[in-house]
C-alpha cells in the first residue's frame, strides 16, 4: 500500500490522541509500514505477529482510521440461527422445560435439528443453551393435590399481619409485632449420604445404617431478623405443640407473635392451648415452599448429620443441639430470605 500524505498525518494525530491510546499498538504498526519500516522490525517494536500487521493495513486502506479503534474481536462466524431466533426457539420449549420433560439432551436437540432442518453436533448445542442461561436442574418436587393459591394466601396472611399490628399499635401490652414461621422435622440414627470433596481416585467410604430411632426438633425463624427458638422433643403430637408454644411464649414475653405454619393436625387440634400472645396462620396445603424454615431444616442436616452414623440416640441430640447454637442469626437470616415476604410486608 502506497500511503499519501494525509493518511501519515492522520495517523500522527491519532497516535497523540490521548483518548485512542488504547489502539496505540495497531495504529503504531500502520504508521511504521507507512515509514516503509520492514515487518521484522515492527514485529519487535510492537508486539504484533506479521499477519495481524498486515490485516490493520488492509483494514486502514479500506476502512480508513475506524478500522483501528474497533473492539470487535471472536465472535459466532457461523450460526444456523442468529441470537434472536435462538432465543425464540427456547423460547417455545419452556412449557415442556418447565414440566421436567427433558430429562435427557436428546429431546430438545431433536427439535432443534428440526427447525434448522439438519444434523447437528451435541457440542454446539449445548454451547447453544449455555448462551442463553440453560443448565441441568433437578426439579423441585410438589404434591400432585397442590393448591395453587400462594399469591391469595400471602394476601391473607398479609392482611392478618396488618390488623395484628394495627390493633396493638397504641397498646402498651405488646413491644413488638413479629411474624415466625413455624415447622417440626424428624432428626434420628437412618444415616443419609452426601457428596464429599475428596481427591481424584479416592472414594470416601463411611459407616451407615438403618435404625428407626427419632427425636423431633420444633422451631420458629423471624424471617425479616433471623431471631429463632427450636425445642427438642420427643414426638409430633398435641402435647408437645403445647409444650413447644408455652416455651415460644415466655421466650418473648413482650411481643406478639403471628405464627405461620402447615395445616398438621396437631396444628388444629381442639386440645391445643395457644399463649394470649400468639396467633395462628396457616399455609395452603402441600404447599412446604411457602415456609422458609423447610430451608433451615435442610441446612442442619448438611452440617451435622450427612455420612454420619450415630452409636445412640443421645448422639443424635447431641449433634442437633450442637449444630443449632452454630447457627447465627444472619445465616438464618439469609437462609429464611424470600422477596416476597419483604415486599408484601411491611416491616417495623
Amino acid at each position: 500500500m502506497e500511503f499519501t500524505q494525509d493518511q501519515i498525518n492522520e495517523l500522527k494525530s491519532a497516535l497523540k490522541n490521548k483518548q485512542l491510546s488504547a489502539y496505540h499498538n495497531r495504529i503504531q504498526a500502520v504508521y511504521f509500514r507507512s515509514q516503509k519500516m520492514p515487518y521484522k522490525s515492527i514485529i519487535e517494536l510492537v508486539g504484533l505477529s506479521h499477519d495481524t500487521i498486515w490485516r490493520l493495513v488492509k483494514k486502514y486502506e479500506q476502512e480508513g482510521i475506524s478500522a483501528l479503534i474497533q473492539d470487535k474481536r471472536g465472535g459466532r462466524r457461523a450460526a444456523y440461527l442468529t441470537y434472536e431466533e435462538e432465543k425464540e426457539f427456547l423460547k417455545e420449549q419452556l412449557e415442556a422445560s418447565a414440566s421436567g420433560e427433558f430429562v435427557t439432551i436428546s429431546q430438545i436437540h431433536k427439535a432443534y435439528q428440526i427447525k434448522v432442518g439438519k444434523e447437528t453436533t451435541r457440542e454446539g448445542f449445548y454451547a447453544l443453551l449455555k448462551r442463553h442461561g440453560w443448565r441441568k436442574v433437578t426439579p423441585r418436587p410438589e404434591h400432585p393435590k397442590k393448591q395453587t393459591l400462594k399469591p391469595f394466601q400471602r394476601l391473607k396472611i398479609k392482611s392478618t399481619f396488618k390488623k395484628t399490628r394495627k390493633r396493638f399499635k397504641h397498646s402498651r401490652r405488646y413491644n413488638k409485632i413479629r411474624l415466625m414461621y413455624q415447622d417440626e422435622a424428624g432428626f434420628g440414627r437412618i444415616s443419609k449420604m452426601g457428596k464429599a470433596w475428596a481427591p481424584k481416585g479416592l472414594r470416601p467410604q463411611v459407616h451407615s445404617h438403618h435404625i428407626r430411632e427419632f427425636r423431633y426438633c420444633y422451631g420458629a425463624v423471624d424471617s425479616h431478623t433471623g431471631e429463632s427458638f427450636f425445642m427438642i422433643g420427643g414426638g409430633c403430637n398435641t402435647d408437645w405443640m403445647n409444650e413447644f408454644l408455652k416455651q415460644l411464649s415466655e421466650a418473648y414475653p413482650n411481643d406478639y407473635i403471628l405464627l405461620v405454619m402447615d395445616n398438621a393436625v396437631w396444628h388444629k387440634s381442639r386440645t391445643l392451648e395457644k399463649p394470649s400472645n400468639i396467633g395462628f396462620e396457616f399455609i395452603p396445603p402441600y404447599t412446604p415452599e411457602m415456609n422458609p424454615i423447610e430451608q433451615v431444616w435442610a441446612e442442619i442436616r448438611k452440617r451435622g448429620f450427612k455420612n454420619k452414623a450415630f452409636k445412640t440416640l443421645e448422639d443424635v441430640i447431641d449433634k442437633l443441639q450442637e449444630v443449632i447454637q452454630s447457627l447465627h442469626w444472619s445465616d438464618l437470616k439469609s437462609i429464611v430470605h424470600r422477596e416476597w415476604i419483604f415486599s408484601d410486608f411491611e416491616f417495623e
